[in-house]
């Protein structure tokens, strides 16, 4: 008898799904486990995986080892007007790095749409490099 082997489809997400989904963890501070399971996601460490490539610092499982000890890190106080800065500038750093990731996909799309029309239409599109 022939064994039936069962196929595993592996889901592929696109930037905008990962960023919704270590968004939502960043602002709830709810467990990752509970999120995989939400989104159906097979991967156990995917989303601390997306972070480490994205530029995400998880703030809610960062930990310090320090002489054989884990030491958590150190919160500052609410009441200090400087968190709220921090927080804010922490923020707008994760809009702008999203706006750069989108610009660079953007840039690669309009790359393969010029070489795809170069293939087709053979002519030369792109600016020669010692023309005036």
């Amino acid at each position: 008898m022939e064994e039936e082997h069962k196929l595993q489809v592996r889901k592929v997400f696109n930037d905008a799904f990962k960023r919704k989904v270590i968004e939502e963890y960043l602002e709830t501070g709810c467990c990752k486990m509970d999120l995989i399971r939400k989104y159906d996601i097979q991967f156990k460490s995917a989303i601390q995986t997306w972070m480490r490539r994205m530029g995400y610092t998880d703030t809610y499982r960062e930990k310090k080892i320090k002489f054989g000890k884990i030491i958590a890190p150190k919160v500052a106080p609410t009441n200090n007007p400087s968190s709220t800065d921090t927080a804010a500038l922490q923020k707008k750093i994760r809009q702008l790095e999203q706006q750069l990731e989108d610009e660079k996909l953007r840039v690669e799309a309009y790359q393969r749409i010029i070489d795809k029309a170069e293939q087709e239409l053979k002519i030369s599109i792109r600016k020669k490099h010692n023309t005036k």
